[in-house]
């Protein structure tokens, strides 16, 4: 095999983990949303995490490294995290509509911290 069928190999296991992931967290948001106000129940999106990848992907060039589907700031989003040039962008995707919306300079550090606290909320 040659270096470029590898690394086209290694991304495409690396967007099928990042759509397992995304799949998987859907999953349990919707096991627990009778337990959420009716503002933050998770809606049917109209486009897949697929779709909102090649989206992000189209507005900030890169490789895509994570997908989320999360209530961020009163809405449901997409945060498509792109790895570019040595840093990170997290792309958010209206899931209704496909629409960008936020696209922001992020830094592992800060991400680290962002999951830990909803980690720990999500505990107690």
């Amino acid at each position: 095999m040659n270096r470029k069928s590898i690394t086209l190999g290694f991304a495409t296991l690396s967007l099928a983990l990042v759509c397992a992931l995304s799949v998987t967290r859907v999953m349990a948001q919707e096991k627990d949303e009778d337990e959420k106000p009716a503002a933050q129940k998770a809606p049917r999106a109209k486009i897949g995490p697929v779709d909102a990848i090649r989206i992000a992907q189209g507005k900030v060039a890169g490789r895509a490294v994570q997908a989320n589907f999360e209530f961020d700031e009163g809405h449901w989003v997409y945060g498509v995290m792109i790895a570019h040039d040595h840093k990170l962008s997290e792309v958010e995707i209206d899931p209704m509509t496909g629409k960008v919306g936020d696209v922001e300079a992020v830094t592992p550090d800060g991400e680290a911290k962002e999951v830990k606290a909803e980690l720990s909320a999500a505990i107690k």
